[in-house]
């Protein structure tokens, strides 16, 4: 049993450092990049964010997946019991969660509107995916504080 703890704990961790790394590199390089290159890169954006939304899925099922596990197997955990503190942070991360797969899926929905766009559907499409993508990274970083604070 410490075994399958252990490796969902090790997944859980790569699966959420891939995705917010993932979600910093498209905040912190590829947008001032995108809006300092203009057309070419609101191209290069679509490409990369496409690209980018394959690996964002995989890391939603497995952390969806793994925090399953590492919550059913803990025995803290009782069903729609938010009396302790730990229940009441595993609470809001999950609600963190759902609200990242929310992002998750209108970046999704985004994406493919780049393509073909006239120039100022193209910005606008720009900066709701700059939004959509700031928010789900901050979402991520708090999920991260709660998860320490657990």
């Amino acid at each position: 049993m410490e075994f399958i703890v252990w490796s969902c704990r090790v997944m859980h961790v790569a699966a959420a450092t891939v995705w917010i790394g993932g979600l910093v590199f498209q905040n912190a390089v590829m947008m001032p990049v995108v809006t300092h290159e203009g057309e070419e890169g609101s191209r290069l954006s679509g490409i990369l964010g496409r690209r980018f939304s394959g690996f964002a899925w995989m890391c939603a099922w497995s952390l969806l997946v793994t925090g399953s596990l590492l919550m059913l197997l803990d025995p803290r955990f009782v069903w729609f019991e938010f009396r302790t503190g730990w229940s009441v942070l595993l609470g809001f991360k999950q609600l963190i969660f759902l609200l990242m797969v929310v992002y998750a899926f209108g970046i999704a929905r985004l994406l493919p509107r780049i393509e073909g766009a006239d120039a100022e559907t193209r910005m606008l499409v720009l900066h709701r995916l700059r939004q959509f993508r700031t928010n789900s990274l901050l979402l991520g970083l708090c999920a991260l504080v709660l998860a320490v604070s657990m």
